[in-house]
Parts: C-alpha cells; sequence; structure tokens
C-alpha cells in the first residue's frame, strides 16, 4: 500500500508539472501565432520535440539501445503517435476552421471522458464515484472557460449548424482520449517513458509533414524573429510536458494522470490575465468561476485516486 500511495503521489507531482508546463506551451503559441501561421508552429513544435529528446535517449540509454523497444511497445508509441500527434491535431485544426477555435475547445475537453471509460474498461482500472464527480467539474469549467471566451468574441452560431459540425471535434476529442491507453501499453511493455515519447513525436512530426507534403501546405518558418522564439518556447515545453506527463503515466492511473492535466485551462487563464495583453485574452467573471469549478474538480480527482 505505502508504495502504491507514493506511486500515485509522484504521478500526481508529474501530472501537476506537466498541466504547467502545457499552459506554458499555449501562451507561447498564443503569442507566436499572433503574427505567424498555426502550421508552422505545429511543425517547429514537433521538430522541437525530436530535436531535444533524441540526444537524451542516446545519452541516457547508450548501452542498451538495441533493447529499448519491443515489436508490441514500438506499435503501441507509433499508435499514439498517430492518434494524439496526427489524427487528433488534424481533425481539431479541420474543426476550428469549420466552427472555430473557441468552439471547438469544449468539445474537445471531452477527452478525459473517452480516457477514462477507455481506461476501465481495458486496463481494469477503478473509477469511484467521487472521481467521476471531479471529472465531470474540470470538464464543465473548461466547457464554460471556452464558451465565455467565444460568446466576447464570435457571433452566435445556431445549435443546428454547430450540431452538424460536431463530429470533428468529437473526433478529435476521443482520438486524445486514445492516446494515454497507447501510452499505458506501450509503458507496459518496458519501454522507458522519455524513448517512447521520443518515437511517439517522431511518428507524430513524420505523419504531419507527410500531411503538409500531400496538400502542398506553404511552409514559411520565420527563422529571424521573435515569432520563431515563441515556436521554440512551445517546443522545449511541450517536450518537458510530455516527459512529465509519460513518467506519470509510469508511476500513476490513467484515470488519475489524464483528467488532473485538464487543470491546464486554469493556469493559461491566471497566466493569460497576468502576461497577456487583453486585445489577445480578456479574462471575465464567468471564466475565473469557471477556473474555480476546474479547481475543485482537480482536488477530487487527486483526493479520490489517493484513496
Amino acid at each position: 500500500m505505502a508504495v502504491e500511495l507514493t506511486g500515485i503521489t509522484l504521478g500526481l507531482v508529474l501530472a501537476s508539472g506537466s498541466a504547467v508546463l502545457w499552459a506554458a506551451q499555449f501562451l507561447c503559441i498564443r503569442l507566436g501565432t499572433d503574427n505567424g501561421q498555426v502550421t508552422d508552429a505545429v511543425l517547429v513544435t514537433l521538430l522541437s520535440n525530436v530535436v531535444l529528446l533524441t540526444p537524451i535517449v542516446l545519452v541516457l540509454y547508450a548501452g542498451e539501445l538495441s533493447t529499448l523497444f519491443t515489436p508490441y511497445s514500438i506499435l503501441s508509441f507509433a499508435a499514439a503517435g498517430v492518434a494524439g500527434s496526427l489524427v487528433a491535431r488534424l481533425l481539431m485544426y479541420r474543426s476550428i476552421e469549420t466552427i472555430g477555435a473557441s468552439r471547438t475547445s469544449p468539445v474537445i475537453s471531452a477527452n478525459v471522458f473517452f480516457a477514462t471509460v477507455l481506461a476501465v474498461v481495458f486496463l481494469d482500472e477503478r473509477l469511484t464515484g467521487t472521481h467521476l464527480l471531479g471529472i465531470v467539474l474540470i470538464v464543465g469549467g473548461v466547457a464554460v472557460i471556452s464558451w465565455e471566451t467565444a460568446s466576447s468574441a464570435e457571433p452566435d452560431q445556431s445549435l443546428r449548424d454547430l450540431g452538424l459540425s460536431l463530429a470533428l471535434p468529437i473526433g478529435a476529442a476521443a482520438a486524445i482520449g486514445v492516446e494515454p491507453i497507447f501510452v499505458s501499453m506501450g509503458l507496459t511493455a518496458g519501454t522507458p517513458a522519455i524513448p517512447g515519447v521520443l518515437l511517439m513525436t517522431f511518428v507524430g512530426t513524420i505523419g504531419f509533414a507527410g500531411y503538409l507534403v500531400w496538400h502542398r501546405a506553404p511552409v514559411r518558418v520565420p527563422l529571424k524573429s521573435a515569432t520563431m522564439g515563441w515556436y521554440l518556447g512551445a517546443g522545449v515545453s511541450s517536450t518537458f510536458a510530455l516527459v512529465a506527463y509519460f513518467a506519470a503515466l509510469e508511476v500513476a492511473p490513467v484515470v488519475v494522470v489524464v483528467p488532473l492535466l485538464q487543470t491546464t485551462p486554469l493556469l493559461v487563464v491566471v497566466l493569460s490575465a497576468l502576461f497577456l495583453p487583453q486585445r489577445l485574452e480578456k479574462v471575465t467573471p464567468a471564466v475565473i468561476a469557471a477556473a474555480a469549478v476546474v479547481v475543485i474538480g482537480a482536488a477530487l480527482v487527486s483526493i479520490s485516486g489517493s484513496l
């Protein structure tokens, strides 16, 4: 029992650190795409992940490179890369193009339900009533934050039109929810977290580059500008966020780690209010209230996961 509690506690710390790093990434992307292109930001971020992680893996696992992966773990992490780094990303961006970013994000937050249900069904993890209540509060708070942002910046969209467009963000949410299941399978096969992250991001990078070539999408990365600095900042933040995320999955259940990562929007709200100009982000009382709900939900998840 002591070992289990220690593992869960460490998992909570790692997941919380990952949430902070993801929030930093979002702010960097928000600032970078103010004058840049989203596709460029995605490409630079993914490439940064691979470039930063490759030497780390070569140094830490120099004597065991040939035994790091098994066919099962390769397939598991590759599937996670396809689901989380490629399919989810493409569906999410298409949804943003169709119904708007602020309409897409609350639906995307439903990924926690997919992850939790799949973890219970396929990984034999336990879900308590308190845990479920915390998940509901987290998702509800994130949704209010997103919808409030939408109402202050975009005209209302009819429920009929919105309903017809829900397939895209729901598909993205499902892909994001599937990702930690594949990750857990790869970790169970004995592959350490950092090499697993590298494989996943490498597969995602190759897939995204292939997508750009297939659609002949122009890539004009601003190498000598502040925009590039923000992209690189996002790449560094996301790299260590992924490492912390997968390390958390090594020591704690998916139903603890994934919901806790939903606190990222709360951190984004706070950091946006402190550091971003109002023309980019406007924090309203409703957003603050929703952020408080997210905190309560995260606390419930932490408490129930430690029992």
